[in-house]
């Protein structure tokens, strides 16, 4: 029972789950901030620079310039690169779906067809039959209920004797 509250609390509430996740995700949030923070700071010194003296700050921006140029070319070159990984996977995917799922949706339309036989083969050679025999002979019992019934009016019994009709006491 113990092994099941630790598991259903989960690693946000203390359980013993795998508690790297969050970590990463934080300390993902965290860079991206001070880079975001980083690249804003850079760029008001520049701009700072530039308005106050330009031209001794001039060969320190173009080298700043060259640098973000030479980050955005990485960046780029990144971005083709897991583009083209991106349209690789989905290539093997559309392929496995092709030799993989294709097989096994075809089993599955097989197998539909032979149930929807078996069913028809079943309904004709054993059900067809029995529902023709009950009904026949449920008319039959109709029909041997009903000769009983004109008999008894053609050919009635001996009437019942006031005796036969009263219960008897001891």
């Amino acid at each position: 029972m113990a092994e099941n509250e630790v598991s259903s609390r989960g690693p946000a509430a203390g359980g013993s789950g795998d508690s790297s996740g969050p970590k990463i995700t934080r300390l993902i949030k965290l860079s991206a901030i001070l880079g975001i923070l980083l690249i804003l700071i850079l760029l008001g010194a520049a701009l700072a620079a530039a308005l106050t003296a330009p031209e001794t700050w001039a060969p320190l921006i173009r080298i700043f310039r060259d640098v973000f140029l030479l980050i955005l070319i990485l960046e780029s070159v990144l971005v083709i690169a897991a583009i083209a990984i991106l349209m690789l996977q989905t290539a093997g995917f559309l392929i496995m779906l092709k030799t993989e799922v294709k097989p096994i949706l075809d089993n599955a339309r097989e197998t539909t067809r032979l149930s929807k036989a078996t069913a028809q083969f079943i309904n004709s050679n054993a059900v067809d039959p029995l529902i023709q025999i009950k009904s026949f002979l449920s008319g039959l019992l109709a029909f041997l209920r009903e000769l009983i019934r004109i008999r008894n009016l053609v050919d009635p019994e001996e009437p019942l004797t006031e005796q036969q009709d009263e219960p008897q006491t001891s």
